[in-house]
């Protein structure tokens, strides 16, 4: 059926009036032929007659008995359809709605309603409510099967619906999943929504939702259930990420697994400040670790693997036992190495150009650079290398740009790349760039940088600025000091320890904005002193935090402000618990919420007169800020690289003041610098003369130490390859 030919020539000029004459005249004459009706409400529709056209419409309904009415309904809804598929090719697609909202007023399906949201997500009229208005989840589940015409139109609804972060629509994947969940176009795009939500970093808990979703059919997919756990962790949902951490430890039966299990529990625990609590996650984690080591297992699951080099980490936090914690590192950086091989058949064949007398070519790796602690402190070395002697590459490892990756690290290179997730190309690029010497600056916080380093594209490779060296066999060397490593850690290093003259880090300083914190919005006066702890919950190791209460004891109207990343109530139970222990007031404590930026976070710590550092897992990037605002500075040095950080800057900022050599010193030296205002003007008077003269203020510096020491790792690998000359890929 379509309209009668008399009238094809009106519509077409969009004479509306004649169609309505002419379907009246049609009804007066034939007033049994209940089409006329349709169209002619159709033909008051086209003229914007709402009204009328509904009238029209209810007439035929009022003429038929009830055994004609589903005939009469057929017929009608026939027609509309019709009317609607016209209207769509003429992109009038207002006009399409209301004819598909009729539809569905009258038969409600899915294939009409998934085609009226597709309208009206197309003239921007949809909004997520609809999914409940239109009894959308009661449709699809009274769906049997679905036809391919009618899965075609619900992947190209859901293409649109999954960018929308809503419970609704959560809702409705879960009862489209049962119907789809072997549709592998449906699968492919539920996978890519969620990675593009994942990376968007504000939409991380809607798609570890989305995932969750997946889960229905498979609840023991423990690859899937270590993502979900992934993805709160990083939204810092840490209450969800627990449970899926408990789901995986339910579900594990290798060693590899309780591995992860072990250290997924302990770090959401550590993550989100539930220090008081870990004991029985760590034995265990330790246990696990060191039947790792041992066994040095076949792992198969490609997912663990991949994420093998990153699990010991948390060793750092927990003690500071170097020559335990780095057999353990290092074992697994073996393990790791070994595996990656077998998965990855990639063969590095370094050029015979690199031999050529030229420019020594210098690639950077990582997934931090930008606007995060390690690309705030590496861009120096980047802007200051000298390019008479040194090209400078970059390769960013699944990392989101922004201004400082643009201003130093892609337009002050000779080239940068950026990729996805693809080992292959990765090596294959940094092969084809010649690279003489890759540096590594994530060390254990990026699987894939770790991936690329124990495949080893350049003939020397580097670990610098990292947590740690994370123990893997490819790395040749890991750049420190004279102060950040003890004299005998080659003895446990698998890397060469590379000790720079001065600091293993100069920078040119940081940027600062304007405070927006005072002491009146502390509520503390003016003679009030101001103790600043400003680390994440991952530092905050208890035994610390009671040295500091003690201090804070012994100070006369002293206070201690709490700032850095976790949840905000385990924080606030953390540090009353701890004070309350110690006989401190709790009133004496303030947990504040992070700054707006980071430069006004730096600004906002001139309101301290001490900054109490932790231990075992030192400040850095804090300690540099702190030490810039010249603020006095407690550090409680220890035996490993994390817990040495602050003792090396602060020894290369010219001042012993506040450096700890035992939880009693540090105690002292709290609450001298406490108590002691002419101690602390002294202080700052050293940090201020230090700008002028310190190798740890001094970028440029810094970056001829850094090439020097290049040049002579290259003069070292190059005297081998005249010994060795087919031993240069280790």
């Amino acid at each position: 059926m379509s309209w009668h030919s008399e009238v094809e020539q009106f519509l077409e000029n969009k004479n509306f009036e004649q169609v309505i004459l002419f379907y009246e005249h049609e009804i007066e004459t034939n007033p049994d032929n209940l089409n006329n009706y349709w169209y002619l409400g159709l033909a008051y529709l086209l003229n914007e007659n709402y009204e009328d056209c509904e009238s029209v419409w209810l007439l035929p309904f009022l003429q038929v008995g009830d055994k004609e009415i589903e005939i009469v309904n057929q017929n009608f809804l026939g027609i509309l359809t019709e009317e609607a598929e016209r209207q769509e090719e003429l992109n009038q697609l207002n006009i399409s709605i209301f004819i598909r909202e009729k539809i569905q007023e009258i038969n409600p399906t899915l294939s009409n309603l998934i085609k009226l949201f597709l309208l009206k997500l197309s003239n921007n009229s949809f909004y997520i409510e609809m999914i409940n208005q239109y009894n959308c989840v009661k449709i699809v589940n009274n769906h049997d099967q679905f036809s391919e015409p009618e899965i075609n139109l619900v992947i190209n609804f859901l293409e649109k619906l999954l960018d929308i972060p809503h419970q609704l629509t959560l809702d409705f994947v879960k009862t489209i999943y049962p119907k789809l969940k072997n549709n592998s176009q449906f699968r492919e795009l539920l996978t890519d929504k969620i990675e593009v939500m994942a990376e968007q970093k504000r939409f991380l808990i809607y798609g570890a939702k989305l995932l969750e979703i997946t889960l229905i059919n498979q609840p023991q997919n423990l690859e899937i259930i270590r993502q979900i756990f992934i993805y709160y962790s990083q939204a810092r949902s840490y209450e969800n990420a627990k449970l899926m951490a408990l789901e995986y430890l339910k579900y594990s039966s290798s060693l590899i697994e309780k591995v992860f299990a072990s250290y997924q529990l302990l770090l959401n625990a550590i993550e989100s400040g539930e220090w008081l609590n870990i004991q029985g996650y760590y034995l265990q984690y330790q246990e696990n670790l060191n039947n790792l080591v041992k066994q040095q297992p076949e792992i198969k699951e490609k997912y663990l693997f991949t994420w093998l080099a990153n699990i010991g980490q948390l060793l750092l936090y927990i003690n500071d036992e170097p020559i335990k914690n780095r057999q353990l590192i290092n074992g697994i950086g073996q393990l790791f190495e070994i595996q990656a091989h077998k998965y990855y058949n990639c063969p590095v064949h370094f050029s015979e150009k690199s031999k050529v007398s030229r420019k020594l070519k210098i690639g950077y790796i990582g997934h931090t650079l930008r606007s995060h602690s390690v690309g705030l402190l590496s861009r120096w070395l980047i802007q200051n290398h000298d390019r008479t002697y040194f090209s400078i590459y970059t390769y960013f490892a699944c990392q989101q740009n922004d201004y400082i990756t643009e201003k130093f690290f892609i337009n002050n290179v000779d080239q940068a790349y950026n990729a996805t997730n693809v080992v292959n190309d990765f090596i294959t690029q940094i092969e084809k760039d010649e690279i003489d010497i890759l540096v590594d600056l994530d060390s254990f916080t990026h699987n894939l940088t770790a991936m690329i380093m124990a495949l080893k594209p350049a003939p020397i490779q580097v670990s610098w600025l990292g947590m740690d060296s994370n123990g893997i066999p490819n790395i040749d060397y890991f750049i420190a000091d004279p102060y950040v490593l003890p004299d005998d850690a080659h003895k446990y290093y698998q890397e060469k320890i590379w000790r720079l003259p001065n600091t293993y880090l100069g920078i040119n300083g940081f940027e600062i904005d304007v405070p927006n914190l005072t002491r009146k919005d502390l509520e503390i006066g003016e003679n009030g002193i101001i103790f600043f702890n400003v680390q994440s919950a991952l530092k905050r190791n208890p035994h610390t935090i009671h040295l500091q209460m003690k201090i804070i004891k012994a100070v006369p109207n002293s206070y201690l402000l709490i700032k850095g990343l976790g949840d905000e109530q385990i924080t606030k139970n953390l540090f009353i618990t701890i004070a309350e222990q110690e006989r401190v007031d709790r009133t004496r404590l303030r947990f504040l919420e992070r700054s707006p930026t980071e430069a006004i976070h730096r600004a906002n710590l001139q309101i301290a007169d001490v900054v109490l550092d932790t231990y075992p897992y030192n400040g850095a990037t804090t300690t540099l800020e702190t030490l810039w605002m010249e603020i006095p500075l407690v550090t409680r040095v220890g035996e490993q690289f994390a817990a040495r950080n602050s003792y090396t800057f602060m020894m290369n900022a010219g001042i012993t003041e506040g450096i700890a050599w035992s939880d009693e010193e540090y105690i002292e030296w709290g609450i001298k610098l406490g108590t002691d205002e002419n101690l602390r003007k002294k202080v700052r008077w050293k940090l201020r003369q230090s700008k002028k003269t310190s190798p740890l203020w001094n970028g440029k510096q810094f970056a001829r130490e850094m090439e020097k020491a290049y040049q002579q790792m290259w003069k070292i690998y190059v005297s081998q390859q005249i010994k060795q000359p087919d031993g240069g890929n280790k």
